[in-house]
């Protein structure tokens, strides 16, 4: 799931990939849907939970073959799973999510949609503002319930 989040995936898109994918300590992401492919570094993190770099072994080993070998059905499960552990809405638990979330994530942090819409690999920026309109709504309804009128109504 972390491959998926941090290169903003979509399932058959993390599904797809393949040991040829992954040189020189990057993931080179085949888009799905029109979109443009990719070139990504792998994260290398002192946490093993956001660290990247036993992929590169794993693609080493495995150079003409898929890395991860699941049903689109079974990361479902995985992730279903996991997101009702974390207490996460039922409505929210799905592999796209995590599309969502790096998107937002990188808005967070760099207020920059070129970058995002590169990122993600998108050909429109109107694709990618679809994936902000969450943060965004978020954002208004943290607003308005942090507002005091101080009795004007």
């Amino acid at each position: 799931m972390l491959v998926g989040l941090l290169h903003g995936l979509r399932v058959s898109e993390m599904l797809a990939i393949r040991g040829c994918d992954i040189c020189d300590g990057k993931l080179s992401v085949r888009r799905l849907k029109k979109s443009r492919a990719t070139l990504h570094a792998l994260r290398f993190d002192s946490d093993p939970l956001f660290d990247e770099s036993p992929l590169l072994k794993l693609a080493q080993a495995n150079p003409d073959a898929t890395l991860f070998r699941w049903s689109r059905q079974y990361m479902d499960i995985v992730l279903k799973r996991y997101a009702a552990l974390a207490g996460i809405h039922p409505s929210k638990a799905h592999y796209h999510v995590l599309k969502h979330s790096i998107c937002v994530l990188l808005w967070q942090e760099t207020h920059d949609l070129n970058a995002i819409q590169d990122h993600v690999g998108h050909r429109s920026s109107s694709s990618t503002l679809v994936y902000l309109r969450a943060d965004a709504a978020q954002k208004a309804q943290t607003a308005i319930a942090g507002m005091s009128f101080g009795g004007a109504l």
